[in-house]
C-alpha cells in the first residue's frame, strides 16, 4: 500500500509518499522519493486525485513499484524461501544483491588471463594488467 507520511495538520504542504509492504503481520516501509500534497491524496484508492499529466505519471509510477514488488514477492515463492516485508523490500531496493569489489573483479580478470598467456594473451599483457591492479591498489588506499 501507498500512503503519505506527514502532518495531517496543513493539507497543501508536500508530504513524501512511502509503500508499505506487509506479511503475517510485520510491515516494512520505504520512501518513493516523490511527494504529493495531502488534499490530493485517496486514502481509499492510496493514489492521487486528480487526471492531469503528473497525476497520472505519479500513479503509473506507483503501479510499476507495486508490479516489481509483487513479481519479487512471486520469485521468492517460487524459490520457496523465508518471504518476509523485510526481504522484500531489501530486494526491490537492491540491498541483497553482492557488490564485488574492484580490486577482487581485477584479480579474478589477471587469473583468467595469466591461464590464457600463450594462446590468446603476450606476457606482456599480463604485466601490464598486474601493474594495473596495484596502482589502482595505491591510489584507492
Amino acid at each position: 500500500m501507498f500512503y503519505p507520511k506527514g502532518s495531517n495538520t496543513d493539507r497543501y504542504d508536500m508530504t513524501p509518499i512511502y509503500a508499505r509492504i506487509t506479511i503475517n503481520g510485520k510491515r516494512s516501509e520505504f520512501s518513493i522519493k516523490r511527494k504529493v500534497l495531502l488534499s490530493k491524496w485517496n486514502s481509499d484508492a492510496g493514489k492521487v486525485k486528480g487526471t492531469t499529466a503528473d497525476v497520472r505519471e505519479l500513479n503509473r509510477y506507483m503501479n510499476s513499484i507495486r508490479y516489481k514488488i509483487q513479481n519479487i514477492y512471486e520469485k521468492l515463492s517460487n524459490e520457496e524461501t523465508l518471504i518476509t516485508s523485510e526481504g522484500i523490500k531489501n530486494r526491490y531496493l537492491g540491498k541483497n544483491i553482492k557488490q564485488k569489489m574492484l580490486l577482487k573483479i581485477f584479480q579474478n580478470h589477471n587469473m583468467k588471463v595469466e591461464k590464457l598467456v600463450g594462446k590468446d594473451f603476450a606476457p606482456g599483457t599480463l604485466e601490464r594488467y598486474k601493474t594495473a591492479k596495484n596502482m589502482w591498489r595505491i591510489i584507492s588506499n
